[in-house]
């Protein structure tokens, strides 16, 4: 990678991905996804991507009015399970869409976070309508509760059609029941 823009003498640690021009570790702001330098014009930009990352860490359910305490990766997922009425929420939309929990099926659960990580990309991908439910507290108390991973069921099938052949793990060890793979 080439030299610092501002800093000729300090490598670059990225680019900016507003101007496109390389820059030091210094001289870049992390947004939620790209690294912006100082200048106004990516500055703007830089505001409108961390404007739109985080829920607050409280909301209201919209449809029983329950507070409810968000975890980092719900308020950045803006898609969130109420426990009281067990409806799930949607915060990428304004309003919020409420959906009753009979409208999602369960697609898998896993102790892995690694397979987790790769599933939500696979259903990124699909752009399926999931939620993800317990993936922090995996970090707090691995292998005492799965995370379970509900997707919508108009698109249960393209789901399951598309993890078919992923090969889950535990521990680092294949679940693939077939010796021979």
């Amino acid at each position: 990678m080439e030299n610092c823009t501002n800093h000729p003498q300090v490598k670059a640690f990225s680019v900016c991905h507003g101007c496109g021009k390389p820059y030091c570790e210094s001289c870049l702001m992390e947004g939620v996804e790209y690294y912006y330098c100082k200048r106004p014009e990516c500055q703007l930009i830089y505001k409108e991507e961390t404007k739109l990352d985080l829920l607050p860490s409280t909301v209201d359910c919209p449809a029983c009015s329950s507070e409810l305490e968000l975890t980092d990766t719900e308020r950045a997922s803006r898609k969130i399970h109420c426990p009281e009425c067990q409806a799930f929420i949607d915060f990428t939309v304004d309003p919020p869409k409420v959906e009753k929990s009979e409208s999602y099926s369960l697609l898998l659960t896993t102790m892995n976070e690694g397979d987790v990580a790769i599933i939500k990309s696979v259903l990124d991908d699909l752009e399926a309508d999931y939620y993800v439910f317990d993936e922090d507290f995996m970090a707090v108390r691995p292998l005492v509760q799965p995370v379970r991973i509900y997707v919508a069921q108009s698109e249960y099938e393209k789901a399951k059609e598309a993890l078919k052949d992923f090969n889950f793990h535990l521990f680092g060890v294949s679940m693939n029941r077939n010796p021979q793979e």
